[in-house]
C-alpha cells in the first residue's frame, strides 16, 4: 500500500510499503511525470526540490529515451559530414563504432565510471582510445549546448594517458642510398621523381600524387600545392583542398627538383593547353592510390636494403634537418603546410640547434655588469 507523503501541485513524495522505498514525483514543463525511488524520505525531498528549482529557474531539460548510439549517429550526420573533409569523417565513425558497449545506454543516464569501464575493457592503444575520449567529449558538449542532458558527464572522466611516439627520420647516408636505388632500378625509376619531391620538399604523399603540370612553376623553381589525392572507402579515390588555408602554398625546389621534372614531362602523354593532367599515373593513365604507392615504397626499401618507415618519414626527416640548419621555425612550418607554428615546434622542437652559449654572449653585451 502507498501512502501519500506530501503534495502540493509542484511535486509530490510517497512511501509505497510493499517496496519499502520513498518515492519522489514531479510534472515537467512538457506536462510529463517523472519520479524516482530512494531509501529515505531525505534523499527523495532533495531530488523533488532540485528537479522544481530547475523548472523554476528554467534550467530544467525534459527526460528523453535517446540513447548514446542514436546520438552519435545523429551527431555524425548533422555536425559532421559535409563539415570536415571525407577521410575525417570516415575517421570519426570509426571511432564511434567503438562505443558500441555503451552504444544502448540512455543519453542522460550514462555515468562516467560506465565510460571510464569502456577504456579499460577497449582492446586499443592508448593513443587510440584517446580519440575515442575526445570524440565522446564532443558528443556530450554539444549534446550539453543543445539542453539535451542536464549536466556533462565527460568532464568528470579521466582520458588514459599515453606519450607520443618519438619521430623516426632517415639518415643523409639511408636517403642517398633510396635515392640512387630507386633511380638505378629499371622498375622504380618512374617512381624516382615522387621520392625525390618527397625528400627535398616534406611534400605529403596524396599532396605529390595530386599534382598537375600546371602546379609546377618552372620558370621560378617553385611548386604550388593546392590540392591533395586522397583515398576513401566509400567514394574510392579524389581530389581535395588543403584542410587549411595554410595547407595551400608555394614552395621553392632545387634546380636537380625541376631538371629531373622537366625530363619527366617530356615522356607524358598529350596535355591539353591547361595542363591540369596529374604529374603522377599509372601506365593506365589514372591516378595513383596512396595506398598502391605505398606497397611501392615498400618495394624500394626493400632493393635498397633500408630497414622499413612510412613515406611520410621522408616528410619528418626533411623538416628535421632543414631545422638542424638554422632554418627558422616560422619558415620551416609554412614550407610543411601547417596551421600553427606551435603544432611544427611540438613535432620537431628537438631538432632545433642550442643557441644557449650565443645567447649568453648577447645577454653579456647588452648590459655593463660592475665588477
Amino acid at each position: 500500500m502507498s501512502k501519500k507523503i506530501n503534495g502540493n501541485g509542484a511535486g509530490s513524495i510517497y512511501y509505497d510499503a510493499s517496496k519499502k522505498h520513498y518515492y519522489a514525483a514531479v510534472t515537467t514543463p512538457a506536462g510529463q511525470r517523472i519520479k524516482k525511488s530512494f531509501l529515505n524520505k531525505t534523499e527523495a525531498a532533495a531530488w523533488k526540490n532540485a528537479q522544481l528549482t530547475d523548472i523554476s529557474r528554467g534550467i530544467f531539460v525534459e527526460p528523453t529515451n535517446i540513447t548514446v548510439g542514436a546520438w552519435a549517429i545523429t551527431w555524425l550526420s548533422t555536425y559532421k559530414k559535409g563539415a570536415v573533409k571525407q577521410r575525417t569523417y570516415e575517421r570519426y565513425k570509426q571511432l564511434v563504432a567503438h562505443l558500441d558497449q555503451i552504444a544502448d545506454i540512455k543519453l542522460q543516464e550514462l555515468q562516467p565510471i560506465q565510460v571510464q569501464q569502456l577504456y579499460k575493457g577497449l582492446p586499443l592503444s592508448n593513443c587510440t582510445i584517446n580519440k575515442v575520449h575526445k570524440i565522446l567529449k564532443e558528443l556530450y558538449t554539444k549534446a550539453y549546448n543543445l539542453d539535451m542532458i542536464p549536466k556533462n558527464i565527460m568532464v568528470a572522466v579521466v582520458p588514459p594517458r599515453f606519450e607520443k611516439p618519438e619521430i623516426r627520420i632517415f639518415s643523409p647516408k639511408e636517403i642517398e642510398i633510396i635515392l640512387r636505388t630507386c633511380h638505378d632500378t629499371t622498375w622504380s625509376k618512374r617512381y624516382y621523381p615522387i621520392i625525390l619531391l618527397g625528400t627535398t620538399t616534406g611534400m605529403r604523399i596524396g599532396e605529390i600524387l595530386g599534382l598537375r603540370w600546371c602546379d609546377i612553376l618552372f620558370p621560378t623553381s617553385e611548386v604550388y600545392i593546392k590540392r591533395s589525392l586522397q583515398q576513401s572507402l566509400e567514394i574510392g579515390l579524389f581530389l581535395e583542398t588543403p584542410k587549411t588555408k595554410a595547407g595551400i602554398r608555394k614552395i621553392s625546389v632545387t634546380e636537380d627538383v625541376i631538371k629531373e621534372l622537366k625530363k619527366f614531362k617530356k615522356d607524358a602523354p598529350t596535355m591539353d593547353i591547361k595542363q591540369e593532367q596529374l604529374c603522377f599515373i599509372t601506365k593506365n593513365n589514372t591516378p595513383i592510390a596512396p595506398h598502391n604507392f605505398e606497397r611501392v615504397w615498400h618495394q624500394i626499401l626493400a632493393k635498397a636494403n633500408v630497414p622499413y618507415r612510412n613515406f611520410h618519414v621522408l616528410r619528418h626527416t626533411h623538416a628535421t634537418e632543414l631545422l638542424a640548419q638554422g632554418v627558422p621555425i616560422i619558415e620551416v612550418s609554412r614550407r610543411l603546410g601547417h596551421a600553427r607554428v606551435s603544432h611544427t615546434l611540438d613535432l620537431y622542437g628537438h631538432a632545433i640547434p642550442n643557441y644557449d652559449d650565443k645567447i649568453a654572449d648577447n645577454v653579456r653585451s647588452l648590459y655593463i655588469i660592475p665588477k
